[in-house]
């Protein structure tokens, strides 16, 4: 007798659970027979729909452990890794190759083929080299049965615990790719039970939090890698999510991120990253300059446009020469060269994709960053250029210099269009207010003078510091000036008075580095001491703002950050989630 369509269905089901070691309840049986669903069902139908739908998830199928066709379709998954055209794919692809072939052979023996798992361990473990991996498979070929695997606490946390495999967007995407086309279904079934496909974030490489450790919960390490449990690493994964999304939400305030630049302690003078964080660009004594992308931006010598900004002094000798020396790069990194002496400061326009530079050698240099070539050289002081500044929307571009005054420049101008002279030192730090209206510039004569940019005239001088000062900011509501230097205190004045607010005093060695956050509750500020501290801006200065009395109300201490840096380049708020970045350097990461 013919048998149906769907016994013939239920017949492989049936065997397929007693395979497994599942019951067979009448449950299935009738479920079999329902021809509609209900409300309760349908959701659940959903829920399994979505989840096996993940970005992480590639198939999930029950299967049939066939020892031949296992073997044919790990060899088909090593060769097409094999012959990857990107070696940085070929890396990241082959991470994967050891998880699989581990699983496959604990497979082998589950299904009982003692004696072809056996061979198919022989036959491909020597393809494994680092001692983490030697030593597990040494473990694994030892074990023979599933009870092995239960008396070896390695093989069963290694069995019962997901595998994590760090891989890119394309790297990913690749993989399902080939899966869709040629993947065996025990391959699917492996990669979906027991591995873990993290997609690696935009995150740059050399990036440290600056805040307190917290405790976390031991985590089971194997081969070096850390492994979720199987079953429940979604939903781990999705509670610490959680957790950290309801901690941002409570702390407008991102933690410290610091960028150290390796083995330049005593080389590297200035550092800068643009507002949009895809590059970093560091000054050295050499006087190089090097850019670095920063997570996936890479930089790559393009060919020669036209640029969309004019410059003053575009000369067509200057992109010949650069166009055949200056685009090498060395370690990642595009150097530019063309200053002749140290680099001392450093500022991005992001819009136009404009770097600009200021040196010992008394200029100032546009570089194109579409071909990294110089565009314009601006000349003017008479003295080692010290700072730099730009004002909103990047239209104004001011310069401090050891010839003790500043002067402001426009890009389309090939000379300064004011000068502002009146201090009897060298100037050290200029800063443009918030409205662009007015400029600050701080000396070595120990005070902070404030200049009106349209005319030139002196509007202010803040006196109270007591020593040089090397870094200015003002507040993002423009009314307050905070100054720092070598007096290791920082003062605050009060704009429309006049009147010295406070003094800011716990670090141990000179603040070369100040900033405002964008919000206006804290000062950032940064010693060659290494540290980093935050001062809450209500407590000391709006609260003795409005104190009328003479006595000083008890504040709250700064948060302290250690950087571990030897000297900290730029300490800069950035508008994404007023975030505080620091860049340092370091003798050894």
């Amino acid at each position: 007798m013919k048998r149906l369509k769907s016994e013939l269905i239920n017949t492989a089901v049936e065997s397929y659970l007693k395979r497994r070691h599942y019951q067979i309840s009448d449950v299935f049986y009738k479920g079999s027979q329902v021809h509609c669903r209900t409300s309760d069902e349908m959701t659940l139908n959903a829920t399994a729909a979505s989840a096996t739908s993940q970005d992480n998830s590639i198939i999930f199928s029950a299967i049939s452990i066939d020892v031949a066709a296992a073997d044919q379709a790990y060899q088909r998954l090593k060769m097409w890794v094999n012959i990857a055209l990107d070696d940085k794919l070929k890396m990241e692809l082959k991470g994967l190759l050891y998880p699989v072939f581990c699983h496959l052979y604990l497979e082998m023996l589950h299904a009982g083929n003692r004696q072809a798992a056996a061979q198919f361990l022989k036959s491909h473990q020597n393809e494994f080299n680092s001692e983490t991996e030697k030593d597990f498979l040494e473990e694994l070929s030892s074990v023979f049965s599933v009870q092995d695997i239960e008396l070896r606490p390695l093989v069963n946390s290694f069995r019962t615990r997901k595998y994590k495999v760090d891989m890119s967007d394309i790297a990913h995407l690749c993989l399902q790719q080939f899966l869709s086309k040629h993947g065996h279904i025990i391959l699917m079934q492996i990669i979906n039970t027991h591995v873990t496909i993290i997609k690696k974030m935009d995150v740059p490489e050399i990036d440290a939090e600056g805040f307190e450790e917290t405790g976390t919960r031991p985590e089971v390490g194997i081969n070096g890698c850390v492994e979720q449990p199987s079953g429940t690493g979604a939903d781990r994964e999705m509670r610490e999510l959680q957790e950290a999304i309801r901690l941002i939400r409570n702390n407008a305030h991102q933690p410290l991120r610091i960028f150290a630049v390796n083995n330049a302690v005593e080389n590297a003078s200035s550092g800068i990253i643009p507002p949009n964080m895809d590059k970093l660009a560091v000054g050295f004594s050499t006087t190089e300059i090097r850019l670095w992308g920063i997570s996936e931006t890479v930089l790559i010598k393009p060919k020669y446009e036209e640029p969309p900004f004019t410059f003053a002094s575009d000369i067509p000798f200057l992109n010949q020469f650069y166009e055949t020396s200056d685009k090498t790069t060395e370690g990642g990194a595009v150097i530019l060269r063309g200053h002749t002496d140290i680099v001392h400061d450093l500022r991005f326009i992001p819009e136009s994709e404009i770097l600009l530079s200021v040196s010992s050698d008394k200029d100032m240099r546009a570089w194109r960053l579409n071909d990294y070539t110089c565009a314009a050289i601006y000349s003017g002081h008479n003295y080692p250029i010290w700072c730099m500044d730009l004002s909103v929307f990047n239209l104004y571009v001011a310069t401090g210099s050891h010839d003790r005054t500043a002067k402001l420049w426009s890009l389309d101008r090939v000379f300064p269009l004011r000068i502002f002279a009146g201090h009897f030192l060298d100037i050290n730090c200029v800063k443009f207010h918030p409205s662009a209206r007015y400029l600050a510039t701080g000396s070595a004569d120990k005070t902070v003078r404030l200049w009106d940019k349209d005319d030139g005239n002196l509007l202010r001088v803040y006196i109270g510091a007591q020593s040089t000062i090397y870094s200015l900011a003002f507040s993002p509501d423009g009314k307050y000036l905070a100054a720092a230097g070598d007096d290791k205190s920082i003062c605050v004045w009060d704009l429309a008075t006049n009147a010295l607010l406070t003094e800011l005093k716990g670090h141990e060695d000179t603040i070369m580095n100040l900033d405002w956050s964008f919000d206006g509750q804290y000062i950032a500020s940064g010693s060659l001491d290494g540290t980093i501290r935050l001062w809450p801006t209500h407590d000391h200065i709006k609260t003795l703002n409005s104190n009328s009395s003479n006595l000083v109300p008890e504040t709250q201490s700064p948060q302290i950050y250690s950087t571990y840096c030897s000297s900290i380049l730029s300490l800069r708020y950035y508008n994404k989630n007023n975030s505080l970045v620091c860049i340092g350097t370091v003798d050894n990461l």
